[in-house]
């Protein structure tokens, strides 16, 4: 018989997902991706999402139904739930899960509580970290917890480093990149209707970006960028996909510089596929970063893409070949390489198909979803 992962005799895994999460975002987009393509691989996959007793949806669960991946909410009361806690202790030992795979610092306290007297092999993914002391104290907070898992995927060498430094172990720590499904995001064409609804004229050219809206991710430095772009392109749109914190700091910015109705702030999206058909250049001004999935996204797309050298990102972009890469917090750079792809098309369309191939041949979700599950083998190995 064929195993789970097309190994001979290798019996099917229960594995768990958990993710603490407040919208459909990079990491739980990784979380799903590996459920689907772990249950396709013979897996018995669930997903646990934890989110604050306030929030009035999870984007997460509704993606992982759409995929028929079975998926349990969890609302806390506050930042530490013993009754959630309790709730998924219970669960662990009663479904008796193989693999238990934490995704981010809250989801990682749960999990190493949760199993407190059990034994249960733990994986856990640092997906990148955000700025501000608060968040600072909470990345020292989890750099110890994460010394207790079996094992600690980092989504890049960046972070595997700071791991280190922060006291994991070498030998618990692995880098697994990210990957998607390209296939979603390959195919059909730009919809004008959808051009229309977001307000943008069928003359105009449209420079997009995908991230929630937080400091971290530079999209004041692309606001920035705008008004340079519009002197050399006076029909472009900025379409600014995600909703956080920083909103009214970004239309407050654009209204300084006279350009707010070239500023697009829709909020969350869940047709990311058919928004990247949309624009002419994807723009990614991140200052911190892991490996993001929207450039993923964006280049399986085929989308001409400017972003920052920052993280992981120039493993995916080659400036010049597969797309173009800009020092981070520097608008006039930001605004050059944007003009850059607007002016040359053709070069634009070359980068792009070289993106798209690059990021099926090494970022595919497959690819991704198979290093994690010979980590698994070897965590459970370790325990035989």
């Amino acid at each position: 018989m064929n195993g789970p992962d097309g190994k001979r005799g290798t019996p099917p895994l229960r594995i768990l997902h958990l993710i603490s999460s407040a919208g459909f975002l990079g990491a739980e987009n990784v979380a799903l991706e590996l459920a689907v393509q772990s249950r396709k691989a013979g897996h018995e996959v669930s997903i646990a999402v934890l989110v604050t007793g306030l929030q009035s949806g999870c984007g997460l669960a509704e993606e992982a139904g759409k995929r028929k991946i079975p998926v349990t909410v969890l609302p806390c009361a506050g930042r530490l739930d013993a009754v959630v806690m309790g709730t998924l202790r219970e669960r662990i030992r009663k479904e008796r899960f193989d693999i238990l795979h934490s995704h981010n610092y809250k989801s990682n306290f749960y999990t190493w509580r949760a199993l407190r007297g059990e034994r249960r092999a733990w994986v856990a993914t640092n997906h990148g970290r955000r700025s501000g002391l608060r968040l600072m104290l909470y990345n020292l907070a989890d750099a110890y917890v994460a010394r207790h898992a079996d094992r600690v995927v980092a989504v890049s060498e960046r972070i595997a480093r700071k791991l280190r430094l922060a006291g994991v172990r070498r030998e618990r720590i692995r880098v697994i990149h990210n990957g998607i499904d390209a296939e979603r995001f390959a195919g059909k064409g730009p919809d004008p209707g959808l051009r229309e609804s977001l307000g943008i004229p069928s003359h105009g050219r449209v420079i997009g970006t995908v991230g929630s809206l937080s400091r971290e991710k530079g999209h004041i430095f692309l606001i920035r960028a705008a008004p340079q772009v519009l002197q050399r392109c006076p029909s472009a749109y900025f379409l600014v996909i995600g909703d956080g914190a920083e909103r009214e700091a970004l239309e407050g910015e654009a209204a300084k510089l006279g350009i707010r109705d070239r500023i697009l702030l829709p909020g969350s999206r869940t047709d990311i596929p058919d928004l990247l058909k949309v624009m002419d250049v994807f723009a990614f001004p991140s200052l911190l970063e892991g490996l993001p999935m929207a450039l993923l996204e964006a280049q399986a797309a085929g989308t001409p893409a400017v972003a920052t050298a920052v993280g992981a990102i120039p493993t995916v972009i080659r400036d010049a070949a597969t797309g173009l890469l800009v020092p981070p917090g520097d608008p006039a750079a930001i605004a050059d390489s944007i003009v850059r792809l607007l002016e040359n098309p053709d070069a634009a369309r070359a980068m792009a198909a070289a993106g798209a191939e690059r990021v099926r041949s090494a970022f595919s979700a497959p690819a991704m979803a198979g290093k994690y599950l010979d980590l698994y083998r070897e965590v459970l190995e370790d325990e035989t």
